[in-house]
């Protein structure tokens, strides 16, 4: 049984802000939770397994919300489904080879590795605004493949690479940020999963408040991406890749 207290709601109101930001944007949940709980004393077992749970809990939700909304067409024959079927098939399956290929890797050459891509990422976004990318499933099999390395290797840098890369591949706005929503349902289960099967005592009260947060931000946050100028959308999605990719950097660095 979770019992209600003033730390569980902070989470709670802290996991909302978050998701609505990740939802909007397709990147930041993760980033922002993680190091805030870290900070505020949980264990790093305690905050990994509930931030991939409730980054489940909130894409069902936020994946629908943006399909009901019409951000995107989630039918199952549709290109959009299919390229996050891909995404999400090779991001799982990376999230466990990457994290046991990262066993012997330094984890401050990852860190400023991701936080240099995330950046250029970000301010190619920027930069090539007033340019029309040619959609081809090769691009979509490559940040796919890009993606799931990050997310194996480090547990983060899947959202930012995945949304400006969908851009960069020919998609539009919301949709990039819909397809990275359902896409990283399959990685954050199978992440989940695997610290089931090792053995890490989830604490059910960090991981209920995480995953409320996000289920309430869902809906919002596909309403506001409905209301929201597409021009606007790009900008903020390559403000935000250059803000968390300096923010990965500063964070490595110092």
């Amino acid at each position: 049984m979770v019992v209600l207290t003033t730390t569980l709601i902070l989470i709670t109101c802290l996991s909302f802000v978050s998701g609505v930001v990740d939802m909007c944007l397709g990147m930041g949940y993760g980033f922002t939770v993680t190091p805030v709980l870290l900070l505020m004393g949980y264990d790093p077992v305690q905050v990994v397994p509930s931030v991939l749970f409730s980054s489940f809990a909130g894409g069902i939700l936020s994946s629908t919300f943006h399909h009901l909304f019409k951000n995107v067409d989630f039918r199952f024959d549709g290109q959009a489904f299919k390229t996050s079927a891909i995404i999400g098939g090779v991001g799982a399956v990376g999230a466990v080879v990457g994290a046991l290929i990262s066993l012997g890797i330094s984890k401050f050459l990852l860190s400023l590795y991701i936080g240099l891509l995330v950046t250029a990422s970000g301010v190619f976004v920027l930069k090539s605004r007033s340019i029309s990318f040619t959609f081809s499933w090769s691009k979509i099999v490559a940040i796919s493949i890009l993606g799931a390395f990050n997310k194996g290797l480090s547990g983060s840098g899947f959202g930012p690479i995945v949304t400006t890369g969908s851009l960069l591949s020919g998609l539009d706005e919301k949709t990039s940020v819909s397809i990275q929503a359902l896409s990283e349902l399959p990685v954050s289960l199978v992440g989940f999963l695997t610290f089931i099967y090792v053995g890490a005592q989830v604490d059910w009260g960090v991981t209920t408040a995480l995953s409320a947060g996000v289920c309430v931000a869902a809906p919002i946050a596909a309403w506001l991406v409905h209301r929201i100028d597409v021009e606007r959308l790009r900008l903020l999605i390559g403000v935000a890749a250059v803000v968390v990719g300096l923010a990965t950097l500063l964070k490595t660095l110092l």
